[in-house]
């Protein structure tokens, strides 16, 4: 009994110790984002270039998407503490590039970038940029191996519970973005944000190193052999591509961008969406041939083989969609339609984010009680009825109409999370759960990146349209006082239109989420590993407790 109650109490520590990791690098998800005004006056962005500080979030977000296939299958060989040291030594690394990123672009000439049409103009957010993607490639590992350890301390009935609250982490982290930026910006200057990252690695260290084992029960059940490095360079390859191709103005840093000389800007670039598409191939044909020469691919195409782990990435996939619409639009909405103060929306922003933890809590609590397939399908209901409510926005929109819209869509939204999850994890082999919970994350990343890309291509595209049509009131004339105050009542019109439909668009991506949610796990039971699978983890565990 005494054994079992220090095995348990080490389980508990060990799930804090990842979960304060989570938490960390789920904050410089969106610490940035209070900071970029300063940032650019920092980095003397130019004001006819803002956009490309976009990069400073949506390259962290582009590392986390490119990263957690490998990180995951790689704590599956090697373990998971060795590897979540690593993660964290990266994304220290990636911090300390970050805080250093306006004194190395004045130190380092990059001129010669221009030749692959990297814009220069401000050397310091090259750096920051690519020092975030580094940053993003230590934090996007950990959370697909925190989800692991929780799957190899924690059996089948404790792992929704548990998950949920890796979920509820990871979005309070995003949440407290903001908020914590503000704060270290104010009393030391947006660097410290960074820094200040480097003395909580080490402690985190520590804390992994005493209480998450270096091997687990499960050990000899896990797979051998080399890493697929080439699925690796053609999965990131072939993202790059495609978020690079999907962005507004074909992205920054192509070629073409640097030699526009019209205001007329491109939607995408239909050459890198090309390139996306031939990578993704050649990644899969890797991937099957790795599989029937009995090597071990960067992902077990099989797993998609199964209808459970197929409709938990779908709807991944459609939430993530979902989720970068609210994120963006809501803010911008505020800003744009309803003139009214940054700090407004954020609080408007707020009341959407906040309730995504408590509805993952509560998604991991009711998966054991009524299952995953419902308890997603109870959680898309409000965020329906919430996106819905927010297409209904007038120009004067009220605050009770915010939120009650904006709650409803986080709290359905949160729902969703821990079903996902707990599906692809149970669907998958004890040896499979650091890949199956990076690849449900990794969708909904994509989805992401693919919502933000109709923010931007279709969006903003349709924008320029309605602008080009305006026509003035018969008697005004063009330049005149009486034109211009036409001409801007008329694009706030143009742009409430637009940002109404997206929300609504947004409710259409969680209606079709509908649909692959009802063939999640239908049962408060999973089944149960094989006998020859139970009697090797009863074996090993009684090895351990000796």
């Amino acid at each position: 009994m005494q054994r079992l109650t220090l095995k348990r109490n080490g389980a508990l520590l060990a799930m804090l110790a990842a979960c304060a990791a989570v938490f960390l690098t789920a904050l410089d998800q969106t610490v940035v984002v209070t900071a970029l005004p300063q940032v650019i006056t920092d980095l003397k962005i130019s004001p006819t270039h803002l956009d490309r500080a976009a990069w400073i979030v949506s390259g962290y977000l582009l590392g986390y998407v490119i990263v957690m296939p490998l990180m995951g299958r790689v704590s599956d060989l090697y373990g998971r503490r060795r590897i979540f040291l690593l993660s964290l030594t990266i994304f220290a690394l990636g911090s300390l590039f970050c805080g250093l990123a306006p004194w190395l672009g004045d130190l380092q000439d990059l001129a010669f970038l221009q030749n692959v049409g990297v814009d220069v103009s401000s050397p310091g957010l090259v750096w920051l940029v690519a020092a975030r993607f580094i940053q993003a490639v230590g934090g996007g590992a950990v959370i697909p191996i925190a989800m692991a350890v929780a799957g190899d301390l924690y059996g089948y009935q404790k792992r929704a519970l548990i998950l949920g609250l890796i979920g509820m982490v990871t979005e309070a982290g995003g949440v407290l973005g903001p908020l914590y930026g503000t704060l270290i910006m104010q009393i030391w200057g947006w660097p410290a944000i960074f820094y200040l990252n480097l003395p909580i690695v080490a402690l985190l260290a520590v804390l992994i190193i005493f209480f998450i084992p270096g091997s687990f029960s499960r050990t000899e059940l896990r797979p051998r052999g080399a890493i697929d490095l080439w699925g690796a360079l053609l999965f990131g390859a072939s993202l790059l591509c495609m978020s690079l191709g999907l962005a507004q103005e074909a992205a920054q840093i192509t070629p073409q961008s640097a030699t526009a000389t019209t205001q007329e800007t491109a939607q995408n670039n239909p050459w890198l969406i090309a390139a996306s598409v031939v990578l993704l191939l050649g990644f899969v044909l890797v991937e099957i041939w790795l599989t029937r020469r009995g090597r071990t691919p960067l992902i077990d195409l099989t797993l998609f083989k199964r209808p459970m782990f197929s409709a938990a990435s779908l709807v991944s996939l459609l939430i993530g969609a979902a989720l970068i619409i609210a994120m963006v639009d809501i803010p911008i909405f505020f800003i744009t339609v309803l003139n009214r103060p940054l700090i407004e929306s954020g609080v408007a922003l707020l009341r959407l984010t906040a309730m995504i933890p408590v509805g993952a809590v509560l998604g991991g609590w009711l998966c054991a009680r009524i299952t995953c397939r419902w308890t997603a399908v109870l959680g898309l209901v409000p965020a329906i009825a919430g996106f819905y409510l927010m297409s209904l926005w007038p120009v004067d929109v009220g605050q009770v109409q915010i939120t009650v819209s904006t709650l409803s869509g986080g709290l359905g939204l949160g729902l969703v999370i821990a079903p996902i999850s707990t599906t692809a994890m149970n669907a998958a082999q004890p040896q499979q759960l650091g890949l199956a919970s990076s690849l449900v994350t990794v969708l909904r990343m994509v989805g992401m990146i693919l919502g933000l890309a109709a923010l931007t291509s279709w969006g903003l595209g349709r924008f320029r349209n309605e602008a080009a049509a305006f026509h003035p009131s018969k008697g005004v004339t063009l330049g005149s006082q009486s034109y211009f105050t036409e001409y801007a009542h008329y694009l706030i019109g143009a742009a409430h239109d637009i940002y109404t439909a997206i929300f609504l668009a947004a409710g259409i991506l969680c209606a079709i989420a509908v649909v692959p949610a009802l063939f999640l796990q239908g049962s408060s039971k999973v089944d149960q590993p094989d006998k020859a699978q139970a009697d090797s983890i009863a074996s090993s565990e009684k090895a351990e407790l000796a």
